[in-house]
């Protein structure tokens, strides 16, 4: 296998040299992608913000069917279904065309980069590609209208280490056996199908992130990518791929990710690109993967959907799973992560304006909060018995000390909720929510695990009575010492 490897790796390094040639000849590249859910992490957004950065004009295309692959997608071709949803980027706006045929879309444009991707559960099997992918390929190659289109292959990602996806349990439920089988069987591919002359690796692009102190926050769900930082790495990966040039020191990030990441997130798939099928630990990338910063003073955490105007507080809010620029109040960077991991039902301004607490909360901290509720039927948010928050790429050499604050005005019930931190030890306490403004649950003490992991579960109190026993989380700030 590792003799195959290296011949794959030279003609992909050759196939890379006749797609930085073939820019020079066409001003417009045109991508398109046959794949899933996994393909629109991947192309439908980002990748054509670098390309514009780049200079490069770009028409993206994916066709589309959600949780399906090589044998589906087959079906519904030899059937007639239809069930393609045509989804194209051009000029950096997205469009959807659903209800469409794989022909219609193969014909729509001229084509230069085509791929081909398996459905996620299946992408380390490769008793599951054949006869269909060679069906899908023939189809395509029939019908494409570039004489000079070329055809390669996405891999996919392996899952997050704890990702409850049923399908993970083909690799025994652990992320380096899904990892590997993805690549073994991407190079499968590659030697059975001599047409298909390139990969796109996000899957390595993923994997080498997950090495660096990102860690293994680059799913949203355990399996699609986090909307920032994990669709980023992808257009990437994506980017260099296509176009030969590197992304690394490009200015262009999403919102919501800072350079740092950003940086981080290009070197990964730069290094993925350059070796399509082994992972690159990137341990000292952006920074150290174990943290061995002391904040200077609190982190100070304000929970909701809008933005306080206080700098020292950082904003958590539920567009965002997991924040990376987190500031200690001096303004220095922590270094540590806050992800949402158990979404809360929603958020609201109906805390307390005036406080009393020794948290010394602006009012725009102190009033918004996020919420949840376990009983009934709320508004179009179903019902969660809990909600939960991590805070990962602590330094494990510190103990914290966490100041927790909840609060509902004009309430005539009780609303008491639960805190529980489960670090290396695990921690709990309670407030009443209800009218609260001079209240803190306070615990101390709190060592995190061994690879700098804290996590904060939010939930109903035994005292909460309200019928759809809703529970809050305002603000939270965080003391470290040796």
């Amino acid at each position: 296998m590792k003799k195959l490897s290296l011949l794959l790796l030279l003609c992909l390094s050759l196939s890379a040299q006749a797609q930085v040639d073939s820019l020079q000849q066409d001003s417009i590249v045109r991508i398109l992608a046959i794949g899933n859910s996994f393909s629109q992490d991947a192309v439908e957004q980002y990748l054509w913000e670098l390309a514009d950065e780049a200079g490069i004009k770009m028409v993206i295309g994916n066709a589309y069917r959600g949780g399906q692959g090589f044998q589906s997608h087959w079906i519904d071709v030899t059937e007639a279904n239809n069930t393609f949803e045509y989804r194209k980027v051009v000029n950096g706006r997205r469009s959807n065309r659903p209800r469409s045929s794989l022909e219609s879309i193969i014909t729509d444009e001229p084509w230069q980069f085509i791929t081909f991707q398996q459905v996620s559960q299946e992408s380390g099997l490769t008793t599951t590609f054949e006869p269909y992918l060679t069906y899908l390929i023939g189809y395509t190659q029939e019908r494409q209208t570039n004489p000079n289109a070329t055809y390669g292959y996405h891999q996919t990602w392996a899952y997050s280490h704890d990702s409850t996806h049923g399908g993970f349990a083909n690799y025994g439920n652990r992320q380096d056996v899904m990892y590997d089988s993805i690549c073994a069987a991407v190079q499968f591919a590659l030697a059975t199908h001599p047409e298909l002359s390139f990969v796109v690796p996000s899957g390595t692009a993923i994997q080498n992130a997950r090495t660096t102190w990102l860690g293994d926050n680059m799913n949203r769900d355990g399996y699609h990518l986090d909307l920032k930082m994990g669709r980023y790495t992808a257009a990437c990966t994506w980017f260099e791929t296509i176009t030969g040039i590197s992304p690394v020191g490009f200015s262009y990030h999403p919102d919501g990710i800072d350079y740092l990441v950003a940086h981080t997130c290009q070197v990964a798939a730069h290094e993925a690109v350059a070796r399509p099928f082994e992972r690159t630990v990137l341990s000292q990338e952006g920074l150290p993967a174990v943290n061995n910063i002391v904040p200077t003073g609190l982190v100070k955490l304000n929970f909701g959907a809008d933005h306080t105007s206080d700098p020292a507080w950082n904003d958590i809010t539920p567009d965002i799973r997991t924040h990376t620029s987190i500031l200690d109040s001096n303004m220095n960077p922590t270094g540590i992560l806050v992800t949402l991991t158990g979404e809360f039902g929603g958020s609201n301004r109906n805390g307390a304006t005036y406080t009393t607490t020794k948290m010394l909360m602006p009012a725009d901290v102190s009033s918004s909060a996020l919420w949840g509720y376990a009983v009934g039927k709320f508004g179009s948010q179903g019902p969660r018995q809990s909600a939960a928050i991590k805070l990962s790429h602590l330094n494990p050499e510190l103990e914290y000390e966490f100041t927790i604050f909840s609060s509902r005005d004009k309430c005539q019930d009780f609303r008491q909720t639960s805190y529980i931190l489960q670090g290396a030890d695990t921690w709990a306490d309670a407030l009443q929510s209800a009218n609260n403004s001079h209240e803190t649950a306070v615990m101390k003490h709190i060592r995190p695990t061994a690879d700098g992991q804290i996590t904060l579960t939010v939930m109903p109190g035994s005292h909460n009575n309200n019928p759809n026993m809703f529970y809050y989380l305002n603000a939270l700030t965080i003391k470290a010492k040796h």
